[in-house]
């Protein structure tokens, strides 16, 4: 009797390692960046922007990138995020220009708990990049505080994320160019963030968006700065059950680079290319 309890136990046992090996899901995210001085820079572009079309491309290029939506596709180790396709809706003749803002870290972005790696997709005008870093656990302080997102019970969490050295740089280069002509766009000075976030104990993964991990739940939603990332559905199912398109794949495009080498490159080019204001200037065979 006691060599069945035994053995019914260990198969037990077998069976839901079975099932946690094979799990996997998915969540969709919306995310929203808000310019800290929206009205101040479209003042600025009706006073320097004398074409109403230039006018009118700055202001819809400000919205089209503040405005995202995202997939994060899971298992228990390993989670990838990336940026949704979304189809080119066609524009109107203008007089030969074409404006863009482009937000930094838009490539895929993959961690993986079990080899404790990180993995991003990036790219430098053009050049593609895959930066890989050690998985090192985020310094979460949970708060006790909950709201409901969606039909799951969420607790919060903050976390502190220092200023970059990279930050630092890019903030003294601009009081350079400050001192000899006043820029068009103001930098204002880097400090520490602090992001905040909303976890489901419900769905116990420690994966979220944009790389944000490490919290005893799935985390629904984010608040970083003038950025809000909120999802808005959470697939769960097994493996066996989910469409092979689901299956989260490790990144591999683009030259590996670790994050500080990645930085380096990234501000020479930019450098190289910034006119007095401190515009990056980007021109178009046609």
């Amino acid at each position: 009797m006691n060599r069945l309890i035994i053995t019914l136990m260990m198969l037990l046992m077998v069976s839901a390692t079975v099932v946690a090996q094979e799990f996997q899901g998915k969540a969709e995210y919306f995310s929203k960046y808000m310019f800290k001085s929206k009205k101040v820079v479209e003042d600025e572009v009706d006073k320097v922007a004398e074409n109403k079309e230039l006018n009118e491309a700055v202001k819809m290029a400000m919205k089209k990138s503040s405005e995202k939506t995202f997939t994060l596709l899971f298992n228990k180790e390993e989670a990838v995020y990336e940026e949704n396709e979304e189809l080119e809706q066609p524009s109107k003749p203008t007089s030969g220009f074409s404006i863009s803002i482009s937000m930094t870290g838009a490539g895929k972005k993959y961690i993986n708990t079990k080899e404790k790696i990180r993995l991003e997709e990036d790219e430098i005008f053009g050049r593609e990049f895959l930066i890989e870093e050690p998985l090192v656990k985020p310094d979460w302080k949970l708060v006790n505080e909950s709201k409901k997102i969606g039909e799951y019970t969420c607790l919060k969490a903050e976390l502190i994320v220092p200023v970059t050295d990279l930050q630092k740089q890019n903030y003294q280069d601009f009081l350079k160019r400050e001192e000899k002509k006043p820029a068009l766009f103001k930098m204002e000075e880097p400090t520490d963030k602090v992001v905040v976030a909303w976890y489901a104990p419900e769905i116990p993964l420690s994966f979220g968006p944009n790389n944000y991990w490490g919290l005893p739940g799935l985390i629904l939603e984010i608040n970083e700065e003038n950025t809000v990332i909120l999802c808005s559905k959470v697939v769960l199912n097994s493996k066996s059950k989910s469409k092979s398109k689901s299956k989260v794949k490790r990144p591999n495009t683009g030259d590996k680079v670790s994050q500080k080498e990645f930085d380096a490159i990234q501000k020479k080019k930019s450098d190289s290319m910034r006119n007095e204001d401190g515009i990056i200037i980007q021109s178009f065979e046609h």
